[in-house]
């Protein structure tokens, strides 16, 4: 099966070669990133035995290919994926361990000048991917199988975009049990308007989770179901000359993927002022719903983001929402940033302040809702056109609170600490358009 995916990609981009002089084009990404891990993602250990940092290198790389042939109004894009982490396969690579993805290949053909329709595994990325987005920090990043139908109209800066999903493990004659860790179905619709100043999104996405009705019985198709909830919200982006304003609210209901009552919320707002030419300064926070832990009336009121790029927010060292970790008592953030950009060199300072939304209950007393304070550093240079390089530092100092919250038994007057730094490099190996 590997050695048919390799020639039939092959024999793709060879036959690029042959294409018309505004049709091709192959570029690549190689991105290793280096990253110690010393307290990330939760507290660090009470029992020292458990207690050493982790320390490894990742490399995601990358063969992208993009067609365009505008007489036939047709597109096509591809990306080739290889994620590994170094030393995780011999040298040989004796036996099936392959890391290669098809990360992307989508076909979008025009239906008249502003609709068309792309379908195929492809990335979604809306607004400030807070519910759907590409994940891209991630090295594996995601990626949906999924059909668009796209509306664009330039001249009004007017977008609409109505997608559809099914997802199944195989072909079968009969319906089988789906339990791969995604939807079953998905249905979106997303609107954007620009004005001068002002732009405007809608998002509605209906998500459908299989779940197992009885768990007493056997896990067959006959004994899974789907649940449906429904994710509605709107953002708001204004720029007026050295001042930015962005607003978004999202409510959630129907049922969760347990298929609990679900009525949840998610509300963000943050203020950029660039002060001179070199600095920036963000104030901002973020109210993510939660379920009290004393919580009575059987219905989940923890905001999911879903399918978001969860990285991008609530602190780089991802102790909150990102991969499920401490998602059900939800979370107030308190930001500030400082940023600094000149040349080719950029730099970012930002403290979070956390607080959870729901009631913390140990012991039978409610314990502070204060979770702890985390502070990232974060630097970039431009190397050249191709290339850049990273880095980051991050420190968490936890509560007594979240120290109660983290399994195996924490302790949170140790120094927590995450550091990473990687080199992203984007050639273009080549180019037959203008």
């Amino acid at each position: 099966m590997t050695h048919f995916r390799f020639t039939f990609l092959a024999c793709l981009l060879l036959a690029g070669l042959q294409l018309k002089a505004q049709d091709f084009t192959l570029s690549g990404e190689f991105k290793p990133r280096f990253e110690y891990r010393n307290g990330y993602g939760k507290l660090r250990p009470a029992n020292d035995s458990l207690d050493k940092a982790a320390t490894f290198i990742t490399q995601r790389s990358r063969v992208i290919a993009a067609y365009n042939n505008p007489n036939q109004r047709l597109k096509l894009g591809l990306t080739l994926q290889d994620v590994r982490n170094w030393g995780s396969t011999e040298q040989q690579n004796i036996g099936d361990k392959n890391t290669l993805d098809l990360h992307e290949f989508w076909v979008e053909l025009g239906l008249g000048k502003q609709t068309s329709i792309k379908a195929g595994r492809q990335e979604l990325n809306y607004d400030n991917a807070r519910v759907i987005g590409n994940s891209d920090w991630g090295q594996q990043a995601r990626s949906f199988d999924a059909a668009l139908f796209k509306y664009d109209n330039v001249k009004s800066q007017f977008k609409f975009q109505a997608g559809f999903g099914l997802n199944s493990k195989s072909e079968t004659l009969t319906e089988e049990v789906y339990d791969v860790a995604n939807y079953k179905y998905l249905q979106l619709l997303w609107a954007n308007k620009k004005f001068k100043n002002l732009g405007l999104s809608f998002l509605f996405l209906n998500n459908g989770m299989e779940y197992t009705v009885n768990k007493a019985l056997p896990v067959t198709a006959a004994n899974r179901n789907v649940a449906y909830s429904q994710t509605v919200g709107s953002r708001l982006e204004l720029v007026k000359n050295a001042f930015a304003f962005n607003a978004e609210g999202y409510y959630q209901g129907g049922r969760d993927a347990n298929n609990q009552k679900l009525s949840a919320w998610n509300l963000g707002a943050d203020a950029s002022l660039k002060a001179s030419p070199n600095f920036t300064f963000v104030l901002g926070t973020e109210f993510i719903s939660g379920t009290d832990m004393d919580e009575t009336d059987n219905k989940n009121h923890s905001f999911s983001p879903l399918y978001g790029t969860n990285h991008k927010f609530n602190g780089l060292m991802d102790y909150f929402i990102v991969g499920g970790r401490l998602n059900k008592i939800g979370l107030q953030d308190y930001y500030f940033s400082l940023r600094y950009k000149k040349d080719r060199f950029n730099a970012e300072l930002t403290p979070h302040a956390f607080y959870s939304m729901g009631k913390l209950v140990s012991g039978g007393n409610e314990m502070d809702k204060f979770l702890g304070i985390e502070t990232d550093l974060t630097a970039g240079y431009r190397i050249s056109e191709i290339a850049v390089i990273q880095a980051g530092f991050s420190v968490m100092n936890g509560s007594k609170s979240l120290e109660n919250l983290t399994t195996p038994a924490a302790d949170r007057t140790k120094f927590n600490c995450w550091v990473w730094s990687q080199l992203i490099l984007k050639p273009k190996f080549f180019s037959t358009g203008k």
